[in-house]
């Protein structure tokens, strides 16, 4: 029986959008698809996701990756607060869970400074969570099974309750080895059609 639904936030529940992000700073194509490479999709943002090290120093080495593009630099890292939206979904579908008597949680890579300025001013959804484990916050990421375990254990859940939606094949893996019911994000339809089907088997009971 299906008691908690678990999400992650980067393309489940909000648009990481950092190509239109960088086109509305009025970076050309060419610079946009540089900063993508170098600074964007690479280990260092990794790192920043499980921030680790100062904030700083890891930006500091982004920016060294694009050299003679300071102020693209400057622009990309001093609006981040845009670098992601909430899809329109977000909200009442969380909202709908909760009221259904669902428990929903957040499970989410994400940079510990630029998920709290997200949740402050970007994701209305987040306080509909009952709990959430942010990989920045604690510095484990994943798909270690060691973020998997955190979340049931700080909050009492039982893995066999629990069903997690992510979009990274990897992700769900891990999920699954610790003994979550878990499926691959890809759009919200599919997505809303895969979790009624875990779920309704608890509704019948």
């Amino acid at each position: 029986m299906i008691r908690n639904v678990i999400f992650d936030i980067g393309m489940v529940l909000a648009d990481f959008r950092y190509r239109d992000y960088m086109r509305d700073l009025g970076f050309p194509e060419e610079t946009v698809e540089l900063f993508v490479e170098r600074v964007v999709l690479n280990e260092l943002w990794d790192e920043l996701d499980l921030s680790i090290r100062p904030y700083d120093d890891i930006i500091s080495d982004m920016k060294a990756r694009v050299p003679g593009y300071e102020k693209e630099s400057e622009l990309f890292f001093d609006h981040l607060v845009d670098i992601a939206a909430p899809y329109p979904y977000a909200y009442g579908w969380l909202k709908e869970l909760k009221d259904r008597g669902y428990g929903v949680y957040l499970l989410s890579n994400y940079p510990d400074r630029v998920y709290t300025m997200h949740e402050k001013e970007k994701f209305d959804f987040a306080k509909l969570a009952d709990g959430k484990i942010i990989s920045g916050y604690e510095k484990i990421a994943k798909p270690d099974p060691a973020i998997y375990r955190l979340l049931l254990s700080r909050y009492g859940l039982d893995a066999s309750e629990c069903v997690f939606m992510d979009d990274r094949k990897e992700n769900v893996a891990a999920a699954i080895d610790c003994g979550i019911r878990s499926f691959v994000f890809h759009d919200y339809d599919s997505a809303r059609s895969q979790l009624e089907s875990f779920l309704s088997p608890s509704e019948e009971e």
